[in-house]
């Protein structure tokens, strides 16, 4: 007679409970690893985070370096454009003078701000009794001009003057015509002593922006 087995269903219970210890070991496994990697994930992400950050911090210093500088306004010989201990941004790449540009200059004691009047082979007329400038017989449009008195102020009470520019130069002069040492006392500098065009500013804070430059 075949062998009766009294419990027939006893190898499909140990075999179902086997299975599910499995499962459940395999869940409590799973559960581990993801509560693991759960800060590994945090790490991995702060570190990505902190490699960014140093790449653009050096990213911006290889472009304060070489293509922007940080210059502060000392003086007020540009009011009411831009006043004393103004911080700007400066940038000379590609960058060619044009009539109107305020720019910053390489001179002794220290570097000037002035706006750029005429460039290479114009020539420059002055009517300084009626605070008229021209530029190759074209009046300038300078409503950025700050008049203190009657008469704009010259080198040797000149009431008019006529200047050419040499080639590869700039005649410079400041906003604040009557309180300015530029082109008047200087005569035109290279346009190689530009330092850059003044692209915007940073302070204070209520003036941040472009720097009109017309």
């Amino acid at each position: 007679m075949p062998e009766i087995n009294p419990n027939p269903n006893n190898e499909n219970k140990e075999t179902t409970v086997e299975i599910l210890t499995t499962q459940e070991d395999a869940l409590e496994n799973e559960a581990g690893e993801t509560s693991a990697l759960k800060p590994r994930s945090f790490l991995k992400e702060l570190y990505e985070y902190v490699e960014t950050f140093c790449y653009a911090l050096v990213l911006m210093i290889l472009l304060f370096m070489f293509i922007f500088r940080y210059v502060s306004v000392d003086g007020e010989s540009m009011r009411d454009t831009l006043q004393d201990n103004d911080k700007l941004v400066i940038s000379n790449l590609a960058y060619t003078p044009q009539t109107g540009d305020i720019v910053v200059l390489k001179h002794s004691p220290k570097p000037l701000i002035k706006r750029v009047i005429a460039t290479g082979g114009q020539t420059v007329k002055i009517n300084y009794e009626n605070w008229e400038i021209f530029v190759d017989d074209v009046l300038l449009d300078e409503p950025y001009v700050l008049r203190t008195s009657e008469i704009m102020d010259s080198v040797g009470g000149k009431l008019y003057e006529e200047f050419v520019v040499k080639e590869g130069e700039v005649y410079v002069m400041g906003d604040n015509r009557n309180n300015s040492l530029d082109s008047r006392a200087f005569g035109s500098f290279s346009a190689e002593d530009i330092l850059g065009r003044v692209i915007f500013r940073v302070f204070p804070l209520s003036q941040f922006g472009n720097v009109d430059n017309q």
